[in-house]
């Protein structure tokens, strides 16, 4: 299973910027990033973005260590703008297997099958 991390800007953002920092998180991570544009915010009057999701997944890498180097990319991508946009890290862990239902008290858990 997969966990899912997303890295959310907001404010004008420049047509180029979203490849700028994509390429520097997957230079950062050595994870593959895809961009997503919401269709809820639309562009900007200067033709620039007004919002990009950039998301990767996470398989055998320690979601904290990629959490650290997406920290990084982002604090150098950032710190290269004069009036950097808001910029949030989103980290969605794998969905959780579903659990046998707890037995009520008294009762003994079922014994599985074959046993």
């Amino acid at each position: 299973m997969t966990a899912t991390i997303s890295v959310r800007v907001e404010g004008p953002v420049g047509l180029d910027e979203p490849d700028e920092l994509l390429a520097e998180l997957g230079r950062e991570t050595g994870l593959q990033w895809r961009l997503d544009v919401p269709d809820e915010d639309g562009g900007t009057l200067d033709g620039g973005l007004s919002a990009a999701l950039l998301i990767a997944a996470l398989s055998s890498a320690t979601t904290t260590v990629v959490q650290a180097a997406v920290q990084r990319a982002i604090d150098s991508w950032r710190a290269r703008r004069l009036d950097p946009p808001p910029v949030t890290i989103i980290v969605l862990p794998p969905p959780q297997p579903p659990r046998p239902p707890a037995a009520a008290d008294g009762e003994r858990p079922a014994a599985p099958e074959g046993s």
